[in-house]
């Protein structure tokens, strides 16, 4: 008879693993406890799945873990290995600015030619079933679930996180793992938008403009320590700041290791000009065009409706004219636009968060092949894990590498004997 293993969640990292634990032998059952697979999946990338990333394969860029044990698992799933992987199931891929995406634009063809894939190895999957207790056995498991008692050699969770609640990730997954004595490291949003409280912000909302941002921890009279910078659209809302640059900063904002109190942004608002050339440039360009307003002129190196807010932190009347803008007021201006400062009030909810970070703590799980260093046979995969990655790829990535080396290993180790079930 074939080795069982049992599955849980059909997401990326699910699909995976189910498929992988297939192609080395084993007889898979996969659960899915929505009505029907990789949800979000589906909507990743904005529905165009960036699969991955030329740069995913750097264990150093993925938060939660440390690079050396996270290593093994992308050294043996590269992102070179990802692309083949997803040509032999016939899917054609494109390349922008290091991103990979399907060339069709659809994260429709990913979760399709996974599910034609797993149909052809026999994987069985079952919906609507949700996953409310695991029991080791000796040499074995017991799933429960609502409406069956299923019966295998391994189980892999990949139960993913609490991020996107609506595509089925409500982080219980964590219970099962810590129910079985594995410790979980403190879960809060990450990449997702910044939450502040400023008086300019709602007549801004709507704004997308591209900055340098800066993530600054002041604690005390100490000099400031930099957690983060990243450069890239900044989209401003009633509500704080979100985009690429602001997500990949705001895990330090939700993280309760971190006080918001001492915690402040700083934007370089034009980051294509340097400060001393501005200046000269703009009193010259203010000189010439006389009694016009100021306010008129600025909103050409800046979008108009961040011009009054920098215009106000740097002491400078809205009323002012570009007769009364001189090179002292011009310094002014720039060294706020240069060094805006917004202090975050918090971040948005989980439902709104690509990704979590903290997770099951990876001290308690196998390098390389995932298993519980506590319960032979138990792998985990995919968000379930304190790993997480910035935006571009990276989260799509460590599903695929995870879901993998967890799937080869739980394939491989299972005991020969097939998956049963009793009805309850």
């Amino acid at each position: 008879m074939k080795k069982s293993v049992l599955v849980a969640g059909a997401g990326a990292s699910g699909l995976m693993a189910a498929l992988w634990a297939a192609r080395a032998g084993a007889s898979v059952t996969l659960l899915e406890g929505a009505e029907r697979p990789g949800k979000k999946l589906l909507i990743t990338g904005n529905g165009r799945c960036n699969l991955t990333n030329k740069e995913a394969g750097k264990p150093f860029l993925y938060h939660g873990s440390s690079p050396e044990w996270i290593r093994p698992v992308l050294e043996d799933f590269s992102p070179k290995e990802v692309l083949s992987f997803f040509k032999e199931l016939g899917i054609l891929t494109t390349e922008r600015n290091g991103y990979y995406y399907p060339a069709t634009g659809q994260s429709s063809c990913i979760l399709g030619a996974l599910l034609a894939e797993l149909q052809r190895l026999s994987v069985k999957i079952k919906y609507n079933e949700k996953i409310r207790r695991l029991q080791a056995e000796e040499g074995a498991w017991t799933v429960f679930t609502d409406t069956w008692q299923y019966k295998t050699q391994a189980v892999i969770l990949c139960c993913g996180s609490k991020a996107a609640a609506s595509t089925g990730s409500d982080g219980s997954g964590y219970s099962l793992a810590e129910n079985l004595g594995h410790r979980i490291r403190s879960v809060h949003p990450a990449l997702c938008p910044v939450t502040a409280k400023a008086g300019f912000l709602s007549s801004s909302a709507g704004v997308r403009s591209r900055a340098v941002v800066s993530l600054w921890q002041q604690r005390g009279k100490k000099e400031p320590k930099l957690l983060g910078r990243e450069e890239g659209e900044v989209q401003w809302t009633a509500y704080g700041i979100s985009g690429i640059a602001v997500f990949q900063l705001s895990r330090y904002v939700s993280c309760p290791d971190f006080s918001l109190g001492d915690l402040f942004f700083e934007l370089d608002l034009i980051p294509e000009a340097e400060e001393e050339k501005l200046f000269s440039a703009l009193a010259l360009r203010a000189r010439v065009l006389g009694d016009q307003k100021v306010s008129s002129m600025l909103a050409g190196v800046l979008h108009e409706k961040l011009v009054l807010p920098v215009m106000e932190r740097a002491g400078l009347s809205k009323k002012l004219s570009c007769r009364q803008f001189g090179l002292e007021q011009a310094e002014k201006f720039v060294r706020e636009a240069k060094h805006f400062s917004l202090k975050p009030s918090g971040t948005k909810s989980f439902e709104q968060s690509q990704v979590c970070a903290g997770g099951v703590d990876t001290a308690q799980v196998k390098k390389g092949t995932l298993e519980s260093i506590f319960h032979p046979g138990l792998f985990f995969a995919g968000e379930i894990l304190d790993v997480d990655g910035p935006c571009g790829g990276f989260n799509l990535h460590w599903a695929w590498a995870s879901g993998k080396a967890a799937g080869s290993a739980a394939g491989s180790s299972a005991k020969p004997e097939a998956a049963g079930g009793t009805k309850l």
